[in-house]
């Protein structure tokens, strides 16, 4: 029996656990919850099964398989990493993978708080503390990466899953963000250029949105044009 994947519908912490499991060539279910619109945004569709699951900490991402039950986003990625040899090998690579891996997460974390703003005024307050913030991790993060083809060189892992879907939230957010940043270009390129990762990006189930929520400023459905 396959594993189940419990989420909202929409791509935010998700992706980056299904980007793993494709590259590992797994097959997997999704539960895709239902969120509601304003101004009620309904979460019932989870909250009538949040805890009749057995987790220890309910919550979204959850991954199922038999008597396996996980959740917390990071915690799932390095089970999947460790389970299909898609993560570090060595103390060195692993240090390496921890840091980006915290780095981006810092940074996918930052964007939901901009974007989750209680009103337009917030938002448009939360996006003169996000650019900046932005235009500084990027640097970071090219520096980091450097002439690697993956962040752990030649081999890809987890954790280039977990920069690839940061890096392409930002850039769907404000392209010219990415534009002095080549390298970081070229290694969306080549993520999105592996066999399974390619095949899945133009399968007839994949959208670029929504990223976030119906009650986000920025990411959904309704308001998702470039800034």
């Amino acid at each position: 029996m396959a594993p189940v994947i419990g989420y909202w519908k929409l791509r935010a912490l998700v992706e980056p656990i299904i980007l793993t499991l494709e590259q590992a060539k797994v097959s997997y279910d999704i539960r895709g919850y239902n969120l509601g619109d304003a101004p009620d945004f309904d979460k019932s569709d989870w909250l009538n099964e949040k805890n009749n699951l057995g987790l220890d900490y309910p919550n979204l991402p959850y991954y199922l398989d038999g008597d396996l039950k996980i959740t917390q986003t990071l915690a799932i990625l390095r089970y999947l990493a460790r389970k299909h040899d898609l993560g570090p090998k060595d103390e060195q690579e692993t240090i390496r993978s921890d840091m980006v891996e915290q780095g981006a997460y810092e940074v996918l974390l930052a964007l939901f708080r901009a974007w989750y703003a209680f009103s337009d005024e917030q938002f448009k307050l939360n996006l003169t503390q996000l650019v900046p913030y932005l235009v500084e991790k990027l640097v970071h993060t090219e520096n980091v990466l450097g002439a690697n083809k993956f962040i752990l060189g030649d081999r890809v892992t987890y954790v280039d899953f977990l920069l690839y879907s940061t890096l392409d939230y930002i850039r769907l957010f404000k392209p010219s963000l990415m534009d002095p940043h080549e390298n970081l270009k070229s290694y969306l390129d080549r993520i999105e250029a592996l066999p399974e990762i390619d095949k899945y990006l133009k399968s007839e189930g994949y959208s670029r949105f929504p990223i976030t929520g119906t009650m986000a400023k920025w990411g959904n459905v309704k308001s998702h044009e470039p800034y």
